[in-house]
């Protein structure tokens, strides 16, 4: 392989900018991990962007910068490339986004202590994730994620007096809320984790994704430290670990 074609990172903002063999460590930094030098040619493309936007923004008032780069109808022309892509705040390495490769993200988080990675369909979402230190909790507040970009998610009058039906939750907090009352019995699935803990994350609105997640920790877990040392750094309430832990361990005994 060339020297040219080994470029595969594009490093967005701070002192070493460009497209790169190996990403340096600038002050952002903000870096994506392409899957070839076409790819990091136009991910480097968003550099001058966000300059734009204003670089200085990302620590002084990053809330604003996140609502800028949501705003922006230039960045899907710029980098145009599918996804998904993978924004790894904490790991191995920081501050990475990488381009359609699960495997790489694995190897930045097996083994790391607290890391904070997230699933994009959007660039822009990823870029967001980085900007607010992969706060994904204050996205879904600030209305920077999913059906919601670029919008405040405010219920309407009219949609406020409505009963809510159920939460849409993941271990980050609520993402959505459905609206409107049902006498319909809920159709709750058992996850090998008894009925009594199954039926309670899904009646607080917990995605399947996500508790398919949650139970391959709690196998892993060999003790509730272990369990809570897993979860709560991915943003569940240690308080709520712990009752989870004990309506799995003690689920025979739990009566109804």
């Amino acid at each position: 392989m060339s020297t040219s074609e080994s470029k595969v990172y594009a490093v967005l903002g701070g002192d070493n900018t460009g497209v790169l063999e190996r990403p340096h460590s600038p002050v952002l930094p903000i870096v994506i991990k392409c899957t070839g030098t076409a790819e990091a040619n136009a991910a480097f493309g968003l550099d001058r962007l966000l300059y734009r936007l204003g670089y200085d923004k990302a620590e002084k008032d990053p809330q604003t910068f996140a609502k800028e780069i949501t705003a922006s109808t230039q960045i899907s022309d710029i980098f145009a490339t599918a996804g998904p892509f993978y924004a790894v705040y904490q790991g191995k390495t920081q501050r990475a986004i990488y381009v359609r490769n699960y495997t790489d993200v694995e190897a930045q988080v097996h083994d790391f202590m607290y890391p904070k990675y997230r699933k994009f369909d959007s660039i822009k979402e990823a870029l967001v994730y980085m900007v607010l230190k992969g706060n994904f909790q204050e996205m879904v507040a600030l209305g920077l994620h999913g059906s919601h970009v670029g919008q405040e998610k405010r219920p309407d009058v009219g949609q406020a007096k409505k009963a809510i039906h159920s939460h849409i939750r993941e271990l980050e907090g609520i993402v959505d809320t459905i609206y409107g009352s049902t006498s319909a019995d809920p159709n709750y699935t058992t996850y090998g984790i008894g009925k009594h803990a199954s039926h309670y994350l899904q009646a607080h609105g917990y995605t399947k994704a996500t508790i398919t997640d949650i139970v391959t920790i709690w196998s892993a877990s060999g003790t509730p430290d272990e369990f809570l040392d897993h979860l709560v750094p991915r943003g569940m309430p240690a308080t709520e670990v712990r009752w989870l832990w004990d309506l799995i361990r003690h689920n025979d005994n739990c009566g109804f």
